[in-house]
């Protein structure tokens, strides 16, 4: 009897073991892993495209340039786990889509956890502009009031880059590069940018006209390839000491560009705290009407005193010889402020139609909060603006690193017939950037497109 009490017991033993055996089995949890996408970069020609994931879509941060057919996975971060049909460095065809102007899906990158056997598909949306280019949407550039508006009469408002002086030997002429002029359009979304012609400093326009030019040249003749405006600009302070010359160049370059929508003529880059009715006005008459008589419609943009900032003493005596006249206004944040706002919107009032044509930002951070109202006011009324300044010299204003000039050139190849070519095309990765250059790339690839 013992002996079976024995057994009983460890049958009894053995069956509670079983139980919580198959209790711990019943408990396990299943995997909960989820299959999803950490993040995902796309890449054309160079430029890197963020993206906003958000309930199963994968949304490109802008647009793409107009007739864009391929993209590549630049990089995918998954999930713990997961693998997915798609990987960095596959290519999608975005030739498929049936309207350019309009969001399209590419098919879905489908993601799968190994452990929860869980999968989840991603549909990518992709923009590509309406439009061929910038010039292309809102053609000739005419003034309407204090409003700069497009060929439809509607407000326009542009961002892009000032180059640095032209001037033999000062690094700026480094960057005066077809090359940089199509990055900017691509990776930047700039809309316009300012070749900035050194005239009577060291270097400048008097002491090599043909130098000078011709980098100007480079610079007007890939804007009008990339479908951008362009300021042609004579940078210096003391124009009104050199009509002659003013009116030679801008005789030449009107003959040369007049006929295209994409020039816009800035005759006189800061005056000094001079006579704005004695002094900038009559100058400014004197080269306006040379240029009228080759080119009836392109808009001029004449500076205002001191250091372009005296708008509302050109707003009391503004020009009327011509039409389509705007007016400079530069703004730097670390000395120009709520002061500057009020002159400026005071002339506005009055019905002064006001281009930005250079401002810079405080300088060697990204953190600038007199900048970011700089640019709601600018983004309020409607204005134009060109940051200041497409360079690498060691200063605060500088959007690259110093030698960024010699980096990062993608070369190519190039099949045209049975000829084949080696081509170079520039890109600019974020290390080559300085603090300054991220802050104005942030704001001219958000600026209204």
């Amino acid at each position: 009897m013992t002996q079976i009490k024995s057994i009983s017991k460890l049958i009894l033993v053995f069956v509670i073991v079983m139980i919580s055996c198959n209790e711990k089995e019943i408990n396990v949890v299943v995997s909960e892993e989820k299959a999803s996408i950490n993040s995902i970069e796309f890449e054309y020609n160079g430029s890197i495209f963020n993206t906003q994931i958000s309930d199963n879509k994968i949304i490109i941060d802008r647009l793409l340039p107009y007739g864009a057919t391929k993209v590549v996975i630049r990089s995918l971060s998954l999930a713990e786990n997961c693998s997915s049909n798609f990987k960095a460095g596959d290519i999608f065809d975005l030739a498929s889509t049936s309207s350019p102007s309009m969001p399209f899906i590419i098919a879905p990158i489908v993601v799968t956890n190994a452990n929860s056997k869980k999968t989840a598909a991603y549909d990518v949306f992709f923009n590509i502009r309406k439009y061929i280019s910038v010039v292309d949407q809102y053609g000739l550039l005419q003034t309407s009031g204090n409003k700069i508006v497009d060929k439809n009469k509607n407000p326009v408002s542009l961002a892009g880059n000032s180059f640095y002086w032209s001037n033999n030997g000062w690094g700026g002429e480094n960057y005066y590069k077809p090359e940089i002029v199509s990055w900017l359009a691509l990776d930047w979304g700039t809309s316009i940018v300012r070749a900035s012609m050194g005239v009577d400093d060291i270097g400048g326009y008097l002491q090599d006209k043909n130098g000078n030019i011709a980098k100007v040249k480079v610079i007007v003749d890939a804007a009008i390839a990339n479908g951008l405006y362009v300021i042609i600009d004579w940078h210096t302070e003391n124009a009104h000491k050199y009509p002659d010359e003013a009116v030679e160049f801008f005789t030449q370059m009107a003959l040369l560009y007049g006929k295209n929508d994409h020039i816009i003529y800035e005759i006189f880059n800061e005056p000094l705290e001079i006579s704005w009715s004695n002094t900038i006005k009559p100058y400014a008459e004197k080269v306006i009407t040379a240029i009228r008589k080759i080119d009836p419609d392109n808009m001029i943009v004449v500076g205002t005193p001191t250091w372009s900032q005296r708008v509302d003493m050109a707003a009391a005596d503004p020009i009327t010889i011509s039409t389509n006249i705007a007016y400079t206004l530069h703004f730097y944040t670390v000395f120009h402020k709520q002061g500057l706002r009020d002159i400026a919107t005071a002339a506005l009032n009055k019905g002064l139609p006001i281009f930005v044509t250079e401002w810079g930002p405080i300088g060697y951070t990204q953190n600038d909060p007199e900048a970011d109202l700089w640019m709601e006011w600018c983004k309020a009324n409607m204005i134009s603006h060109c940051a200041w300044a497409v360079n690498d010299k060691l200063e605060e204003w500088s959007i690259v690193k110093p030698g960024t000039y010699k980096l990062n050139n993608l070369y190519y190849n190039e099949s045209k017939g049975d000829t084949l070519s080696i081509k170079i095309r520039t890109f600019w990765a974020d290390s080559s950037l300085t603090e300054t250059g991220k802050l104005e790339r942030k704001y001219i690839r958000s600026w209204v497109k």
